[in-house]
């Protein structure tokens, strides 16, 4: 017999249930269990049955403690109170993001097992039409040729949504060369949809690692219903192009045809350069450190930086700066100019910056910066460590920043990865591979992906993970 519950009811629904089952499990009354609780039975009879909300995530800690749940169990019933408050698009989106951030966080930005293939092609014995109905066959041909056409300075152009073999493909092609790869995608934008931001953070990685890895890498997108797109009659979705090649292929690359014919190119070509003036730009690459704070400073807003250490840059001084930083005379004062412009910038919005105590220790300990590449400075000394970090406390306390530290055990900071996310309207991401010697700088505009972070991390900010502005200060101090 169906059980039929009232609207208002059924964000509670599951967890009730749950809550319901992991009871009767125990064999336990709801009069003993209220009773452990410290709370009145009636009460916890009306949870029960959908009728009342739990009244906070105190209550789901301390009811797990009561009926000595599992981990595993525990975990579940907070996710269900968590998509209670929530709601399930809301919930299913931020642990997207999380995700992601986890992924990027440990994304190999050099990949020595990407060399797969550089196989030289004698281009005329290539047929010059090529059927595929076999996927091994057609996947290692794929990658023969582009990898050939490419290591004889081809670029690549590519219409095709973001996947985990267009993404290794494009990779193992574009590894050591110096040849630009035009990717031409859809973003889910459907009028209606509950939430469009979740096909758009689902491909989002893929574009993301291949950006990260190439900084030729050139990503552009335009609208269009998921749904509408997957359900086309079109059966040959997937087009590659290269100087000597025209790849078709259906959208799971195990069908495909292969074109060397030089007219077929040149006029696919041409329609590809048509369509790609349709379409936005998704990403911008700035080479270095000076041209990254451009990204950020000029975005007029206000900013959310997520970094394993502080953001010290702005607590670097002058004369700090002059007597470490090992650049050429007009490089040293470019860099300095920048610096200013950042911290007049950052005056003048609401910047919180959310590090690891670890990344304060580390910092502390050792004087490395990490926003800066290891071979641009020499670290500076305690004492000059313990005035920045005075210089922190200042902006702290006058209001000018919000420094706040993540606590480790609910959130691992990755050295790999600085995130900054302005009100709406960039995110701006930094990479950094194992040694510091290298690092990827990336601007995302797009507003579904945009938004889904930027919600995240206010959302992140809130919660117990992150230390109140003034238990920071206390930790910041402890360090002096």
């Amino acid at each position: 017999m169906p059980v039929f519950y009232r609207k208002d009811m059924m964000p509670m629904s599951q967890f009730s249930e749950l809550l319901r089952e992991y009871i009767k499990k125990k064999d336990i009354t709801i009069k003993a269990l209220a009773e452990k609780c410290g709370i009145d039975r009636t009460y916890l009879h009306k949870i029960l049955k959908g009728e009342r909300k739990v009244p906070s995530v105190d209550f789901v800690e301390n009811i797990s403690l009561q009926l000595m749940l599992s981990t595993e169990d525990k975990s579940r019933l907070m996710e269900l109170y968590n998509i209670s408050e929530m709601g399930e698009d809301v919930y299913n989106r931020r642990k997207q993001v999380s995700k992601i951030i986890h992924d990027m966080a440990n994304t190999n930005m050099e990949d020595p097992d990407a060399l797969t293939f550089k196989t030289e092609v004698d281009i005329d014995s290539v047929p010059e039409i090529s059927i595929y109905t076999d996927k091994r066959e057609l996947r290692k041909n794929l990658q023969v040729l582009i990898c050939s056409d490419v290591h004889n300075g081809s670029d690549i152009q590519v219409i095709a949504q973001p996947t985990e073999f267009l993404t290794n493909l494009l990779s193992i092609a574009a590894e050591g060369s110096e040849s630009t790869i035009n990717h031409l995608f859809f973003f889910d934008n459907t009028s209606g949809e509950k939430n469009t931001a979740k096909y758009n953070l689902d491909i989002f990685p893929f574009i993301c690692h291949l950006a990260q890895k190439h900084e030729k890498y050139e990503a552009f997108y335009y609208y269009e219903g998921a749904s509408a797109y997957f359900n086309s009659t079109n059966i040959m979705p997937n087009i590659m192009i290269t100087n000597n090649f025209l790849i078709r292929t259906d959208s799971d690359y195990c069908e495909g045809v292969i074109y060397r014919s030089k007219p077929m190119v040149e006029f696919y070509m041409r329609q590809f350069e048509k369509f790609k003036t349709k379409c936005a730009k998704l990403l911008d690459h700035a080479v270095d450190i000076l041209e990254y704070v451009y990204f950020w400073y000029d975005d007029n807003a206000n900013f959310i930086g997520v970094d394993f250490q502080p953001c010290t840059m702005l607590c670097l001084t002058e004369d700090i700066y002059n007597a470490h930083a090992l650049l050429p005379a007009d490089a040293k004062k470019f860099v300095k100019a920048k610096l200013t412009m950042g911290k007049k910038a950052l005056s003048e919005h609401k910047f919180v910056n959310l590090f690891s105590e670890k990344g304060l220790a580390e910092f502390m300990t050792t004087g490395e910066i990490f926003e800066l590449p290891r071979n641009s400075y020499t670290f500076p000394t305690l004492a000059e460590r313990k005035i920045m970090l005075q210089i922190m406390i200042s902006l702290c306390e006058n209001g000018m920043a919000d420094y706040r530290i993540i606590k480790d055990d609910y959130f691992a900071v990755s050295k790999n990865l600085c995130i900054n996310i302005s009100d709406n309207t960039s995110l701006n991401i930094i990479a950094r591979n194992n040694c510091f010697s290298d690092f990827s700088y990336l601007k995302i505009s797009e507003t579904s992906l945009v938004q889904a972070f930027w919600d995240y991390f206010q959302h992140f900010i809130d919660s117990d993970a992150v230390c109140s502005h003034e238990e920071t200060i206390e930790i910041l101090r402890s360090y002096l």
